[in-house]
């Protein structure tokens, strides 16, 4: 179903009251926006979304979608309900409170998570990024409420009100529904990297958050949010129920989260080895052809890699020192331009090739899932002796011994 069928459901927006004046209060502010958003029961919206690592130079990626987010109060953790489509109006995603399903339309596949499972449940949050407005209502209740080390600094437009969030605690801070202090990250943050920081705008014109801004040492990401229609009747719009969409693609395949599928799994590891490893010509982050071709001769480790994927961030010393005595290539999987990988490599002091991965080449190896790392090692005749997936600190160097590779 269109998103413009279901906005049918809302109702006719609500007319939002002005600011009283230039003199109030940034406490004031803050507690009409967070009266404005509570009223919201249901509402239709898109969003620009843009996403880069604080050492890129300009946005990596900027997406436009559209949004049917629902008030929840049944769902205890994040407490809203969820429609996420794509520019072409196709549904990309759903939540419910009880499952999320994610649809990968190329691939006719579908991807369910079910948090009521054992291993959802033993988490102290449930990492689903909240829709906007759920999102800024637990940004600003922790302004207001927080027993934190915060500083908030309030900056005044001729159009907004700008609320600059610093948060100094020994962990950083990230919104699943309420704040959460997250346990330490072991790929990419140092104990100086904890850092939290978040912007909020609020229009002076009707005191409605419109945009935010959240920076961390391993992400930054603006969301701005527009052409906004919204309820406070919770009826406005059929309740979002995740599974009936997984119905309506009945076509599609079915992946739970969580359930092994030991026939994909077993076909993506073996279908290479004891093979010739698939030729492919790919451009390296300064636009110059490489081919698998060039490297025959010698053993060659064809890495998988992602931007900002944590366990191919920790493989990457290895991997530089391997290249000392091995063909090394990184091939990244998940479509980054070629400016982005510059920045990455340079920032990870990465010494041997990285190249833009191409659908038909990343098929030939994984198939259509692109979860990474994953490791082929290659003899000098370039077939493959062996595939490994996820990455533990000197694998690479175990799975080399015995190889032949003297």
């Amino acid at each position: 179903m269109k998103p413009t069928k279901l906005f049918l459901f809302l109702a006719v927006a609500v007319l939002l009251g002005a600011c009283k004046s230039k003199t109030q209060q940034p406490e004031d502010v803050l507690n009409a926006a967070l009266e404005k958003v509570e009223r919201i029961k249901v509402a239709g919206y898109e969003i620009e979304e843009k996403v880069k690592a604080p050492y890129e130079k300009e946005w990596a990626d900027i997406r436009h979608c559209r949004y049917i987010e629902q008030d929840n109060p049944q769902d205890t953790t994040i407490g809203a309900s969820v429609l996420h489509y794509m520019e072409d109006g196709s549904i990309l995603s759903a939540y419910d409170g009880t499952n999320s399903v994610t649809f990968h339309h190329e691939e006719k596949r579908t991807v369910v998570k079910d948090f009521l499972d054992t291993k959802s449940l033993s988490l102290p949050f449930r990492p689903y990024t909240p829709p906007f407005y759920n999102y800024v209502k637990s940004l600003i209740r922790y302004m207001q409420n927080t027993s934190d080390s915060i500083h908030v600094n309030v900056e005044e437009t001729e159009e907004d009100y700008i609320y600059k969030l610093s948060i100094y605690e020994d962990r950083q801070v990230e919104f699943f529904g309420r704040a959460y202090k997250m346990p330490h990250n072991p790929y990419d943050l140092s104990e100086e990297d904890t850092y939290s920081y978040y912007t909020l705008w609020i229009r002076k014109a009707d005191t409605m958050p419109y945009r935010y801004l959240r920076e961390m040492s391993h992400n930054i990401n603006e969301v701005t949010c527009y052409n906004t229609e919204w309820s406070e009747d919770a009826s406005a719009s059929n309740p979002i129920v995740a599974m009936d969409f997984v119905r309506l693609h009945g076509g599609y395949k079915v992946h739970y989260v969580g359930k092994r599928d030991t026939e994909k799994e077993a076909r993506d590891d073996e279908q290479l080895l004891g093979k010739v490893a698939p030729e492919w010509t790919l451009k390296d982050i300064d636009g110059k052809a490489v081919t698998l071709e060039s490297l025959r001769g010698k053993p060659t480790i064809i890495n998988l890699t992602g931007l900002g994927c944590g366990p191919c961030i920790q493989s990457y010393p290895e991997l530089v020192e391997m290249s000392k005595r091995f063909n090394v290539v990184s091939i990244e999987s998940w479509g980054k331009s070629a400016q982005s990988l510059r920045d990455y490599a340079a920032h990870h002091k990465i010494t041997y090739p990285m190249l833009l991965g191409e659908d038909t080449v990343l098929n030939a190896y994984i198939g259509t899932s692109r979860g990474v790392p994953v490791f082929f090692y290659l003899d000098e005749n370039h077939i493959v002796r062996k595939v490994d997936r996820g990455y533990a600190k000197g694998m690479i160097g175990r799975s080399s011994e015995g190889l032949g590779w003297e």
